[in-house]
């Protein structure tokens, strides 16, 4: 039967995936707008961190039911680091895809989280996952949707070890509107394509 959902010979009905190409001002000010997950973004920034790409993945009759910011600055014991916070309805999988491991979601996390995070005001656990050696990834839950942080290299992850803070842009449209923008993120992927 006719359906307008993206379909993917694979995975069925998906999420179509779009990153911001030119400006990505303007996108993340859409996104904090449209988005039916929250945009997270840390305030304050780390120290001579800046954001490096925008994406989502839905479509305009869904709204954006994955929001991904990644984030660029120096590695804790040196060298360039990456990380990307994405928030996301259960079942898209952008976040495992970026992690690199296969599912939509995470499988049941194992024993006790290992980092923490303030999210929209609360103490949010964030629990280690098995990925590939070079990254870093943690997976929690807040305002009700995953939230997955994904740092390249690896011990980018000392970088939890302060008190990040993360702020949802839609609450609050100012901190994107002052934030600094740099050079194009390497590991969100920029091609349109589909989630899952």
């Amino acid at each position: 039967m006719w359906s307008s959902q993206y379909r993917c010979d694979e995975h069925g009905e998906v999420s179509p995936y779009r990153t911001a190409v030119s400006s990505r001002e303007q996108a993340l000010h859409a996104l904090a707008t449209t988005s039916t997950v929250p945009v997270w973004l840390p305030e304050p920034m780390p120290v001579h961190w800046y954001i490096s790409g925008v994406g989502w993945a839905g479509d305009e009759r869904t709204g954006p039911r994955a929001s991904a910011l990644a984030l660029a600055g120096p590695c804790p014991l040196g060298g360039p680091a990456e990380m990307i916070l994405v928030a996301e309805a259960p079942g898209v999988g952008l976040g495992a895809r970026l992690a690199g491991i296969t599912g939509l979601d995470p499988q049941t996390l194992p024993g006790a989280p290992e980092a923490k995070v303030e999210a929209a005001g609360h103490p949010t656990a964030m629990w280690p996952l098995a990925v590939p050696p070079d990254r870093a990834a943690f997976v929690g839950e807040a305002r009700g949707v995953w939230l997955w942080l994904v740092l390249w290299p690896a011990d980018a992850a000392l970088i939890l070890l302060e008190h990040l803070v993360l702020r949802d842009v839609r609450d609050a449209p100012e901190i994107g509107e002052r934030s600094f923008f740099g050079a194009v993120s390497e590991h969100l992927p920029v091609a349109p394509s589909s989630v899952r």
